[in-house]
C-alpha cells in the first residue's frame, strides 16, 4: 500500500469520514448560545477573538446601523455579519412554512452560499440556501421555514419574482463579496432584491450590510443607493510587522496570518515542472493544500491532468464553472478530508470558498484584474497560518502583469523580476489568444497556444480593462 493512501491526511480534521455530496442538507436543530443580552455577542466566537473587522463591524451592526465592511477575503467576514443577526435573535427560527426568512444574504457563487448556510447553523440559526445545481423540489425542501436564507442573486431573482420566495419577514439584508458580485454582471440584480426586501417588508425598515475585499466605483454607486446612512468599515493590513521586521515581499493582513509573495521567470512549457517542485516542497509534511490558478476552464481540466502525472503520490482535482454541484461539492470535500491536497481551479476558488490550510497559491497565469489578484492571494495566510503567493510570468503575459501589479497596493507586491520589465509587444497575449498552458507548445503559424478562451471563460489581457472590473455574460466566465 502507497504512503499516499495511509497517510494522516486523508482523515477529516474533526475525525469524521467524508460523507457523498446531497442535493438539499437537512438542518441541524437550533443550538443557540444563551445570550442574557446582544452585548454577549462574544460568546458566539467561542474561544477565538475577535478579529479587526469583527471587533469593529459587529457593535455597529448590533446597533442597527447599515455597514459597508471592506477586508481582506479571510478576515472574518462572514461571522461580522452573521453574529449580529444571531445575537438579536434575528433568523433563529423560521417565521412560516414557506421560504420566507428574516435574514437573506446574496453571495457571488454558489460554494459561498453553501458556506455561509453551514456557518449560520454552526450559530445555531436555521438557515437554508437557494443555488443553480439543486431541483426545485430540494430548493423547497432546503430553504422551507427557514430564518436565514444564503443565495446566489438569479436564483433568488427568479423566485422572488415568481412569489414563491417571500421578503415580508425579511429584516436584515447582507450583500457578500460585492465586489465579485459587480465582475460577474449581478449588481442590477442586487439592486432589485434590495427594493424588493424594501418594499415587501411588513416589519418596517431593513437592515443592509454589504461586505467586500475591495471597493470599486460601481460597488460604491450601488452602496449609496440600497444604504441608509452607512457606517464605513475599512481594513487596511498594516505596513509592518507587529513582532519582527518584514522580510521582502512579506505582509500581515488584517491581523491574519503573513504571506510570502514571490514573481518568477518562466516560459510556458516549463510552468508545470516549476509548479509541480514548488507543490512537492509546499506539501512534505501531512496537511495543507495548494491553490494552482489558471485563466479558461480547458486550462484548468488540462493542467489538473498533467500535475497528477507530474505528482503521482498526490489526488489533483479541478474546479471550474462547467462543472455541476454534484461534482464540484465532491472536490470540495476531498479537499475538506484531505483525501486531495493540489487544486486547480479557474478564478471560481478565489472568492469565498472555505479551504482547509492552503500554504501555497500558485498564479500559473497571471490574473486578469488586480482584484483578482488580491482575492486569489487571500485563499492563503488565513487565520493565522502563514502561506506563499507565486506569480509564474511567461514573456506572453508581462504586459498583462504590468498592468495587474500596477493597481496592487503596494504590501501586495513581490520583488521584481530580472525579466518582468522586457515587455516586446509583439509576443504579448491578444484577445482570447496565447494561453501559456504549459502543456501544450505552440503551434506554428497558428496565432494560438492550444488553450485559448473556452465557453466565455475569459481570455486575454483585452477582455476586460483593468478599471472597469468587469467579464463576460454573467455566469460563463467560472
Amino acid at each position: 500500500m502507497s504512503p499516499a493512501a495511509t497517510s494522516p491526511r486523508r482523515q477529516r480534521q474533526d475525525g469524521r469520514q467524508p460523507q457523498a455530496a446531497q442535493q438539499a442538507d437537512p438542518a441541524p436543530q437550533p443550538t443557540m448560545i444563551s445570550l442574557a443580552s446582544p452585548e454577549e455577542w462574544r460568546k458566539l466566537l467561542g474561544e477565538r477573538e475577535p478579529t479587526p473587522v469583527q471587533a469593529k463591524a459587529i457593535p455597529e451592526l448590533l446597533a442597527g446601523r447599515d455597514v459597508i465592511a471592506t477586508a481582506r477575503t479571510g478576515s472574518g467576514k462572514t461571522l461580522a455579519f452573521l453574529i449580529p443577526a444571531a445575537a438579536r435573535g434575528i433568523g433563529v427560527t423560521g417565521k412560516t412554512r414557506g421560504m420566507a426568512p428574516e435574514v437573506l444574504i446574496v453571495s457571488p457563487t454558489r460554494e459561498l452560499a453553501v458556506q455561509i448556510r453551514d456557518v449560520a447553523r454552526e450559530l445555531g440559526m436555521t438557515a437554508g440556501r437557494i443555488t443553480g445545481g439543486i431541483t426545485p423540489a430540494a430548493t423547497t425542501r432546503e430553504a422551507s421555514n427557514k430564518g436565514v436564507v444564503s443565495g446566489t442573486p438569479g436564483r433568488l431573482k427568479d423566485l422572488i419574482g415568481k412569489g414563491e420566495l417571500s421578503l415580508a419577514h425579511v429584516r436584515y439584508v447582507v450583500l457578500d463579496e460585492a465586489d465579485e458580485l459587480l465582475s460577474l454582471g449581478f449588481l442590477k440584480d442586487v439592486e432589485w432584491i434590495v427594493n424588493q426586501a424594501r418594499a415587501q417588508a411588513r416589519g418596517g425598515e431593513i437592515q443592509v450590510a454589504l461586505a467586500s475585499a475591495t471597493f470599486p466605483e460601481e460597488v460604491r454607486g450601488v452602496a449609496a443607493r440600497v444604504l441608509r446612512n452607512p457606517v464605513r468599515i475599512d481594513i487596511e493590513p498594516p505596513r509592518t510587522a507587529e513582532a519582527a521586521p518584514l522580510k521582502a515581499g512579506e505582509v500581515v493582513a488584517a491581523g491574519e496570518g503573513r504571506a510570502e509573495h514571490v514573481a518568477r521567470d518562466t516560459t510556458r512549457d516549463e510552468v508545470l515542472e516549476h509548479a509541480a517542485a514548488e507543490i512537492r516542497e509546499a506539501l512534505r509534511e501531512p496537511g495543507g493544500c495548494v491553490v494552482v490558478f489558471c485563466r479558461t476552464k480547458a486550462l484548468t481540466k488540462r493542467r489538473a491532468e498533467k500535475l497528477g502525472q507530474l505528482l503521482p503520490h498526490e489526488e489533483v482535482v479541478p474546479l471550474e464553472g462547467n462543472m455541476d454541484q454534484r461534482k464540484r461539492e465532491r472536490v470540495m470535500d476531498k479537499l475538506r478530508d484531505g483525501t486531495a491536497r493540489v487544486l486547480v481551479a479557474t478564478d471560481i476558488a478565489g472568492r469565498g470558498i472555505d479551504l482547509p490550510e492552503v500554504r501555497l497559491v500558485i498564479h500559473a497565469d497571471v490574473a486578469t484584474t488586480s482584484e483578482d489578484h488580491v482575492h486569489r492571494s487571500g485563499r492563503t495566510a488565513r487565520a493565522g497560518r502563514g502561506g506563499r503567493n507565486l506569480v509564474f510570468i511567461i514573456p506572453e503575459q508581462r504586459q498583462r502583469w504590468a498592468q495587474v501589479r500596477r493597481g496592487l497596493p503596494a504590501h501586495l507586491h513581490p520583488p521584481k523580476t530580472a525579466q518582468e520589465h522586457l515587455i516586446d509587444k509583439d509576443i504579448q497575449e491578444k484577445q482570447g489568444r496565447g494561453s501559456g498552458n504549459g502543456v501544450d507548445p505552440v503551434r506554428s503559424g497558428s496565432g494560438r497556444s492550444g488553450g485559448g478562451r473556452d465557453g466565455g471563460q475569459r481570455g486575454g489581457s483585452g477582455q476586460r480593462s483593468q478599471g472597469q472590473g468587469r467579464g463576460g455574460p454573467r455566469g460563463g466566465r467560472r
